[in-house]
């Protein structure tokens, strides 16, 4: 009893440290993977981000103006999208363990 009082515990803090976590910027950010769920599509969308965000970005830091501007934006929207990828992640893993601990209650 102890044991899964304990084990939900843990697992509510760990839901809510990774939603405190927010919105990062991928310029200004060292290693991104360091704090967040090491998922599969997570880390497919950081090496997306890795080999051609960061180049497009590197590119328009060097031409500047409107295109820098618009890459500024699109990194934004990266990153939000980034984040939505994250938390439903979350919420199909919570709906699978709600699922099993319904199963186990039984």
């Amino acid at each position: 009893m102890e044991k899964a009082l304990v084990e939900r515990l843990e697992a509510a803090v760990t839901r809510l440290e990774t939603l405190a976590i927010g919105p990062r910027s991928l310029v200004s950010s060292g290693d991104l993977s360091l704090d967040l769920p090491q998922d599969p599509a997570v880390k497919a969308f950081d090496e997306l981000l890795e080999n051609y965000l960061r180049r497009v970005l590197a590119a328009a830091e060097k031409i500047g103006g409107q295109v820098l501007e618009a890459s500024k934006i699109t990194e934004h929207a990266f990153s939000v999208e980034r984040e939505l990828l994250i938390k439903a992640k979350q919420t199909q893993a919570c709906g699978i363990l709600h699922n099993i601990r319904s199963e186990v209650d039984r």
